[in-house]
């Protein structure tokens, strides 16, 4: 089966037109109709209806059509063993994670890997979960790193590490006297909590939380990323909940941390990726020295 043929079809059914797919693969719209034709008179099938200007799948179409995503996968799987052992652990790791990750967990796996595996690239994208699953399944990336726990069919998810959150209070608030805050003490606060793009996340388990113990929160501000919170925070704008990397920051200009004593909720950084595709062995490589990085940091972050 010519692999470049299969390549167009598969295109052209992702795309939805022979116009949109001759866009995608850079060729004009003429060629690739040839193209498509030659393919099935190649096979002895017919693969589209044709009714005028629309694409129908026929049932041969759509068995080609999951067949040749698997055989592409493999062709393409096949390439990258070959790189690796003609060249040995070298390479780029395309990782999509949230915010925290990126500021509390890349740095230390960066210099572990540039001290014992240099020839490692590491390309960031930095986004929710929900961009992060997007572009997990659409191959633009290897690995994500997320807030939230995801459970879908085709992701693995599996915990990296578990942090109790915080509670951020501003400056000469009452409450930065103790040592510890119940959730109960909040009851007449100002909330201030960040929206979850997939699944449940911290707000759900402050919102929990507050209901549990008698009372809704009074929720004043919804964001989506928890160092802007911070500083509204700064400005007696009210309270807001984060995890214990943040203390690692250890500014002056950040608000007062103190821990929840009564109910201690905790939050986790989970990894995903997709099942059933074949992971490189510099992407192992960059989750090992994750998880070892993780795991140091974890006696840290419950401290």
């Amino acid at each position: 089966m010519n692999l470049h043929r299969l390549h167009c079809f598969i295109t052209v059914v992702e795309e939805g037109s022979i116009t949109k797919a001759a866009t995608a693969l850079q060729m004009t719209q003429p060629p690739l109709s040839i193209l498509i034709r030659k393919f099935e008179q190649e096979l002895n099938v017919t693969l589209f209806n044709r009714l005028g200007r629309s694409l129908e799948l026929t049932p041969s179409g759509v068995f080609l059509y999951k067949k040749g995503k698997e055989l592409l996968d493999l062709s393409e799987n096949t390439e990258k063993k070959l790189v690796e052992f003609h060249e040995g652990i070298r390479g780029t790791v395309k990782l999509g994670c949230t915010t925290s990750a990126n500021l509390f967990i890349l740095p230390n796996v960066l210099k572990k890997i540039q001290k014992e595996t240099p020839n490692i690239v590491t390309h960031v994208r930095e986004g929710n979960t929900s961009y992060i699953l997007e572009e997990l399944r659409s191959h633009k990336i290897d690995i994500g790193i997320v807030r939230t726990s995801v459970r879908a069919e085709d992701i693995h998810t599996s915990t990296l590490l578990t942090e109790p959150l915080l509670l951020a209070l501003p400056p000469n608030h009452h409450l930065c006297e103790k040592d510890s805050i119940d959730i109960a003490d909040l009851k007449n606060e100002r909330f201030l909590l960040n929206t979850t793009s997939y699944g449940s996340g911290v707000a759900d388990d402050v919102i929990e939380a507050c209901q549990k113990s008698g009372f809704t929160p009074n929720v004043v501000y919804w964001g989506t990323e928890t160092l802007p919170t911070l500083m509204m925070v700064m400005k007696d704008a009210g309270i807001c909940f984060v995890p214990s990397c943040f203390k690692l920051l250890n500014s002056p200009d950040l608000p007062v941390l103190r821990p929840l004593a009564n109910p201690v909720l905790q939050t986790k950084l989970n990894i995903i990726t997709l099942k059933d595709r074949y992971m490189t062995s510099i992407s192992k490589r960059f989750l090992a020295i994750t998880e070892e990085v993780a795991e140091k940091m974890t006696s840290i972050f419950n401290d």
